[in-house]
């Protein structure tokens, strides 16, 4: 049985704190503003990359070495420093407040792990392997991007943009009919095709036809 959880936060507006300057946290906090994260950077210095990100709305610096107080306010910490002993306070000054925590490459010092993860518009699928071989989780990624193209993007969003009307204008049985057709491979297809204009018409026709 697995120890970890999958879940999917919502990170809008989330106090993050990231501790280190380098290569690995400029690619982590790109990724957390990218989710809409408020983050805050602890470190001496800063690689140019990640020194570029800071604007002083979403993203600070606070240039000093990390230190216990710098957690306070944070609702989700990472560790990105190559200094074990850094790490190592982070990742317990983290769990003894009761704050997630994730060491990179060291899931024993993490109260939480980052899945490898495909992304396709609203599509996201995280693979994990419990932190026993991410580079088996990243070549399970890769297999699920060959299965799983550009067309996932134009096609969960046209389907979102019928939720509502489906809700509110099929009663339950009917609306079970017209989302089993709408996603029974052919629109999907027909995007995948770039023929969109006719894969709106089939959602919207199969629509009308379930209309009292």
């Amino acid at each position: 049985m697995s120890q970890y959880y999958p879940i999917f936060m919502d990170l809008l507006a989330l106090p993050v704190l990231v501790v280190g300057g380098g290569n690995v946290a400029f690619r982590k906090v790109q990724t957390l503003m990218h989710h809409g994260a408020m983050v805050k950077v602890v470190s001496p210095r800063l690689v140019p990359e990640l020194r570029e990100l800071v604007d002083g709305k979403t993203c600070f610096w606070v240039e000093k070495d990390y230190s216990t107080e710098d957690i306070q306010d944070a609702m989700l910490v990472f560790s990105c420093t190559e200094i074990e002993e850094v790490n190592a306070q982070v990742s317990r000054d983290a769990k003894a407040s009761y704050r997630p925590v994730n060491v990179v490459d060291d899931p024993d010092k993490c109260s939480f792990i980052v899945p490898s993860i495909m992304e396709r518009g609203d599509l996201k699928i995280a693979v994990s392997t419990g932190g026993s071989s991410p580079i088996v989780a990243r070549q399970v990624r890769a297999e699920l991007e060959t299965m799983y193209g550009d067309e996932m993007g134009d096609y969960l969003t046209l389907l979102k943009n019928w939720r509502t009307k489906a809700k509110s204008d099929l009663p339950p049985d009917k609306r079970s009919i017209f989302w089993n057709r709408a996603t029974d491979g052919e629109v999907r297809k027909l995007i995948k095709a770039q023929r969109f204009a006719e894969a709106k018409g089939v959602v919207e026709t199969c629509f009308l036809s379930l209309l009292d």
